[in-house]
């Protein structure tokens, strides 16, 4: 898979302390969309293992509920998307899944929706039932920045919160925040919602 980035505990993304996975990669070329850097689908390639095992040693250092999954658009590399969530629910069975998607419901259950690599329209189908079991809550919808939002986890009106499991009720998601981590090397990574530009 092409990872952006990983976060190993947040609490700007969903409820309770998580960790978020940024898939790199995105065509659906938001207006304003404040993430461009993970649009091209070039990067660092990484196991999916791999990546399942950076979780694990963030579990180790942190009581995590979840992991969210971000990009980038995670549904354009929705076999690996699976696969990741599989391992890690192999591993840690009662962690929550969140993901963040351009994508409608209606795009993602119909199979209109672009994957790397390419797949069938009814193996995309396939794919999307498949995510959609293991996930408890997801963010759908283009980002629209003629529609601002202040809503927990949306920043444009016309995206949608979906509970795909009875784990969370929509008072469980609290206020957008944004938080800035600076890791060992001194690489920052900005997560959450800057819905008053970025800082710099």
């Amino acid at each position: 898979m092409l990872l952006h980035a990983f976060v190993p505990a947040t609490r700007a993304n969903g409820p309770g302390l998580r960790a978020v996975i940024y898939f790199q990669g995105c065509t659906l070329n938001c207006s304003g969309c404040w993430n461009r850097r993970t649009h091209k689908f070039e990067g660092q390639e990484v196991a999916v293992r791999d990546v399942a095992q950076r979780f694990e040693e963030a579990r180790r250092l942190e009581i995590l509920e979840g992991v969210t999954f971000s990009g980038g658009e995670p549904m354009q590399q929705a076999e690996a998307l699976l696969n990741l969530m599989d391992a890690i629910r192999e591993e840690a069975p009662s962690v929550s899944f969140g993901v963040f998607t351009g994508y409608t419901e209606a795009e993602l259950a119909t199979g209109q929706y672009l994957t790397r690599p390419k797949a069938t329209p009814e193996r995309k189908q396939d794919l999307w039932r498949g995510v959609q079991k293991l996930l408890d809550f997801a963010v759908m919808g283009r980002y629209d920045e003629t529609q601002p939002a202040m809503e927990p986890l949306r920043t444009s009106w016309n995206q949608r919160l979906v509970l795909f499991s009875d784990r969370y009720q929509v008072a469980d998601f609290g206020p957008q925040l944004i938080e800035i981590s600076v890791g060992s090397t001194g690489k920052t990574v900005l997560t959450g919602f800057p819905v008053l530009g970025i800082p710099t």
